[in-house]
């Protein structure tokens, strides 16, 4: 693991104000639609921040907006939401040259059945138009992981349409919290499919986002996993808050992969 491929998450509203910091500690921003919608960030002006960080040679990555966003819903209305927020996020994803767009499944806690049927259907119909113009400028759609107690609802997706530029962010956090899975289980089942991972810690009760080492993930088993598999193509995301926790997390993972 290398600078390359590590991002630490970042507001987009907020990336002109940080970028001076994240080109004086040479870091990669995660830039994250969800504070501000999508359709008020002034597209340009965050291209021309990339543009800066690409002269660094530093790179981006793009978290999509999430409210409202299911492209297999049972409702036209919400179908609708969701393309337009897809576009939007590629057109945004494009200017920043981003390297991954992650997106949220859409999914309800609990979803499966014939209501489950339908989302992987629906699902497999509005996915290609933008894997082909995310392939357009080498970027990977990387669907993530909510409320899934399994990654089966996950995997029958990612098979079914079968791409390069569709993958799997595993976000370790939210599988503490509602995976019923065990953690190397989730990570050998996806493992054909995972292309980053949003690391944050927690107490398994709550979406904390607190700084790795200060919950009770079993991140240990998680970077041995890694090591053993060395999963092709794998970028991270330190998904903390604010810039401490980012620092106390970033020292935390360096610490545990020299120690291996």
């Amino acid at each position: 693991m290398d600078i390359s491929s590590i991002f630490i998450h970042v507001p987009a509203h907020h990336l002109p104000e940080r970028l001076p910091l994240l080109l004086d500690e040479h870091r990669q921003p995660e830039v994250a639609c969800q504070e501000v919608a999508i359709e008020k960030l002034y597209f340009e002006h965050l291209g021309f921040c990339a543009q800066h960080l690409t002269h660094q040679g530093l790179r981006t990555t793009l978290h999509a907006p999430f409210s409202g966003f299911n492209p297999g819903s049972t409702k036209r209305r919400t179908r609708k939401l969701s393309h337009d927020l897809a576009d939007k996020s590629l057109q945004l994803a494009e200017s920043l040259k981003a390297q991954r767009i992650i997106f949220h499944p859409g999914l309800k806690y609990g979803t499966e059945g014939k209501v489950l049927d339908y989302w992987v259907t629906a699902c497999r119909d509005f996915w290609p138009e933008f894997i082909e113009r995310a392939q357009a400028f080498d970027c990977i759609i990387c669907i993530e992981n909510i409320y899934e107690q399994t990654p089966d609802p996950l995997i029958r997706l990612l098979s079914a349409i079968d791409s390069d530029y569709l993958g799997h962010v595993f976000d370790v956090g939210h599988w503490n919290i509602f995976s019923s899975t065990k953690l190397e289980d989730w990570l050998q089942q996806t493992a054909p499919f995972l292309r980053h991972l949003h690391l944050h810690d927690n107490h398994g009760s709550r979406d904390e986002h607190l700084a790795l080492g200060e919950g009770n993930i079993d991140f240990p088993t998680l970077f041995n996993w890694i090591r053993r598999n060395n999963p092709e193509r794998l970028t991270y995301t330190i998904e903390n808050r604010n810039f401490p926790q980012t620092e106390q997390s970033l020292k935390y993972l360096g610490a545990h992969l020299r120690a291996q």
